[in-house]
Protein backbone atom coordinates (compact mmCIF):
# COMPACT_ATOMS: atom_id res chain seq x y z
CA UNK A 1 0.00 0.00 0.00
CA UNK A 2 2.96 2.58 0.94
CA UNK A 3 4.92 1.78 -2.53
CA UNK A 4 1.53 2.45 -3.83
CA UNK A 5 1.02 6.14 -2.29
CA UNK A 6 4.67 6.50 -3.01
CA UNK A 7 4.09 5.99 -6.85
CA UNK A 8 1.13 7.62 -7.34
CA UNK A 9 2.60 10.78 -5.48
CA UNK A 10 5.45 10.49 -7.80
CA UNK A 11 2.86 10.17 -10.73
CA UNK A 12 1.16 13.32 -9.58
CA UNK A 13 4.69 15.23 -9.03
CA UNK A 14 5.83 14.31 -12.41
CA UNK A 15 2.32 15.58 -14.20
CA UNK A 16 2.95 19.26 -12.44
CA UNK A 17 6.26 19.41 -13.08
CA UNK A 18 5.42 18.47 -16.86
CA UNK A 19 2.50 21.00 -16.24
CA UNK A 20 4.74 23.42 -15.45
CA UNK A 21 7.52 22.49 -18.03
CA UNK A 22 5.14 22.89 -20.69
CA UNK A 23 4.06 26.20 -18.94
CA UNK A 24 0.51 25.89 -18.92
CA UNK A 25 -0.07 25.93 -15.26
CA UNK A 26 0.98 29.63 -14.61
CA UNK A 27 -1.44 30.43 -17.15
CA UNK A 28 -4.75 28.34 -15.26
CA UNK A 29 -3.60 30.13 -11.69
CA UNK A 30 -4.00 33.10 -13.58
CA UNK A 31 -7.42 32.70 -14.67
CA UNK A 32 -8.46 31.11 -10.65
CA UNK A 33 -6.90 34.49 -9.47
CA UNK A 34 -3.93 32.77 -7.51
CA UNK A 35 -1.43 35.47 -8.69
CA UNK A 36 1.37 34.36 -6.09
CA UNK A 37 1.18 31.20 -7.75
CA UNK A 38 1.38 31.91 -11.13
CA UNK A 39 4.04 34.83 -10.35
CA UNK A 40 6.01 31.62 -8.92
CA UNK A 41 5.24 29.46 -11.86
CA UNK A 42 6.31 32.32 -14.32
CA UNK A 43 9.27 33.17 -12.78
CA UNK A 44 11.52 29.96 -13.85
CA UNK A 45 9.37 30.23 -17.28
CA UNK A 46 10.92 33.45 -17.42
CA UNK A 47 14.09 33.09 -16.21
CA UNK A 48 15.19 30.51 -19.19
CA UNK A 49 13.80 33.40 -21.75
CA UNK A 50 9.52 32.47 -22.53
CA UNK A 51 8.74 36.03 -23.77
CA UNK A 52 5.24 35.22 -22.51
CA UNK A 53 5.91 34.69 -19.42
CA UNK A 54 8.36 36.94 -18.91
CA UNK A 55 5.18 39.18 -20.09
CA UNK A 56 3.00 38.23 -17.89
CA UNK A 57 5.28 38.02 -14.95
CA UNK A 58 6.15 42.00 -15.75
CA UNK A 59 2.57 42.09 -15.85
CA UNK A 60 2.05 41.15 -12.53
CA UNK A 61 5.10 42.98 -11.08
CA UNK A 62 3.32 46.48 -12.60
CA UNK A 63 -0.01 45.36 -11.42
CA UNK A 64 1.26 44.26 -7.53
CA UNK A 65 -0.53 41.49 -8.22
CA UNK A 66 1.04 37.75 -6.42
CA UNK A 67 3.78 39.88 -5.83
CA UNK A 68 4.95 43.41 -4.28
CA UNK A 69 4.34 46.25 -6.81
CA UNK A 70 7.56 46.79 -7.98
CA UNK A 71 7.97 48.89 -11.66
CA UNK A 72 11.77 48.51 -11.68
CA UNK A 73 10.84 44.58 -11.77
CA UNK A 74 8.20 44.99 -14.44
CA UNK A 75 10.44 47.01 -16.67
CA UNK A 76 13.35 44.26 -16.57
CA UNK A 77 11.00 41.47 -17.20
CA UNK A 78 9.20 43.64 -20.40
CA UNK A 79 12.31 44.40 -21.54
CA UNK A 80 13.26 41.16 -22.05
CA UNK A 81 9.82 40.31 -23.75
CA UNK A 82 10.37 42.74 -25.72
CA UNK A 83 13.80 42.01 -27.26
CA UNK A 84 12.12 38.81 -28.36
CA UNK A 85 9.77 40.62 -30.13
CA UNK A 86 6.54 40.26 -27.71
CA UNK A 87 4.12 43.21 -28.72
CA UNK A 88 2.01 42.77 -25.32
CA UNK A 89 5.72 44.04 -24.10
CA UNK A 90 6.74 46.54 -26.32
CA UNK A 91 3.13 48.36 -25.61
CA UNK A 92 3.85 48.30 -21.63
CA UNK A 93 7.19 49.68 -22.10
CA UNK A 94 5.55 52.28 -24.18
CA UNK A 95 2.73 52.74 -21.03
CA UNK A 96 5.40 52.64 -18.64
CA UNK A 97 7.75 55.78 -20.67
CA UNK A 98 4.79 57.41 -21.09
CA UNK A 99 3.48 57.43 -17.33
CA UNK A 100 6.39 57.56 -15.83
CA UNK A 101 6.23 54.49 -14.38
CA UNK A 102 9.90 52.91 -13.29
CA UNK A 103 11.50 55.15 -15.38
CA UNK A 104 11.64 58.99 -16.25
CA UNK A 105 9.12 60.40 -18.25
CA UNK A 106 10.16 60.19 -21.67
CA UNK A 107 7.81 60.55 -24.96
CA UNK A 108 10.64 60.08 -27.58
CA UNK A 109 10.77 56.12 -26.35
CA UNK A 110 7.33 55.82 -25.75
CA UNK A 111 6.59 57.12 -29.31
CA UNK A 112 9.31 54.43 -30.45
CA UNK A 113 7.60 51.60 -28.67
CA UNK A 114 4.26 52.38 -29.72
CA UNK A 115 5.70 52.09 -33.19
CA UNK A 116 7.43 48.98 -32.34
CA UNK A 117 4.38 47.34 -30.91
CA UNK A 118 1.90 48.59 -33.36
CA UNK A 119 4.10 46.59 -36.00
CA UNK A 120 3.51 43.63 -34.61
CA UNK A 121 -0.88 43.92 -33.52
CA UNK A 122 -3.40 43.40 -35.59
CA UNK A 123 -7.22 44.62 -35.15
CA UNK A 124 -8.20 46.40 -32.02
CA UNK A 125 -5.50 46.47 -30.45
CA UNK A 126 -3.31 48.33 -32.92
CA UNK A 127 -6.39 50.64 -33.42
CA UNK A 128 -6.19 51.50 -29.63
CA UNK A 129 -2.06 51.22 -29.55
CA UNK A 130 -2.39 54.26 -32.44
CA UNK A 131 -4.38 56.30 -30.61
CA UNK A 132 -2.16 56.01 -27.55
CA UNK A 133 0.09 57.05 -29.82
CA UNK A 134 -0.99 60.04 -31.03
CA UNK A 135 -1.48 61.51 -27.98
CA UNK A 136 1.92 61.27 -27.39
CA UNK A 137 2.84 62.69 -30.54
CA UNK A 138 0.64 65.66 -29.31
CA UNK A 139 2.93 66.23 -27.03
CA UNK A 140 6.26 66.28 -28.80
CA UNK A 141 8.02 68.68 -30.95
CA UNK A 142 8.66 67.41 -35.05
CA UNK A 143 12.44 66.71 -33.73
CA UNK A 144 11.13 64.34 -31.11
CA UNK A 145 9.20 62.77 -33.14
CA UNK A 146 11.41 62.25 -35.84
CA UNK A 147 14.41 60.65 -32.98
CA UNK A 148 11.23 58.61 -32.52
CA UNK A 149 10.82 57.01 -35.48
CA UNK A 150 15.10 56.85 -36.27
CA UNK A 151 15.50 55.15 -32.62
CA UNK A 152 12.41 52.80 -33.74
CA UNK A 153 13.76 51.79 -37.11
CA UNK A 154 17.26 51.03 -35.60
CA UNK A 155 15.06 49.16 -32.96
CA UNK A 156 14.15 46.87 -35.82
CA UNK A 157 16.93 46.90 -37.72
CA UNK A 158 18.92 44.92 -34.90
CA UNK A 159 16.27 42.74 -34.13
CA UNK A 160 15.58 44.33 -30.95
CA UNK A 161 18.86 44.39 -29.84
CA UNK A 162 19.52 48.15 -30.15
CA UNK A 163 16.52 50.00 -29.17
CA UNK A 164 17.50 51.55 -25.88
CA UNK A 165 19.84 53.75 -27.29
CA UNK A 166 19.00 57.58 -28.09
Amino acid sequence: MRLFLVVGFLVLTSASIAAAISGEEPYEALQRGDFKLAAGLFYPLAERGDARAQYNLGLLYASGLGVTQDYHAALKWHRMAAKQGHAGAQNELAQMYTKGQGVPQDYVRAHMWYSIAGESLGGGSKQELTKDREKVTSRMTPAQIEKAQEMAQRCFESKFNKCDEK
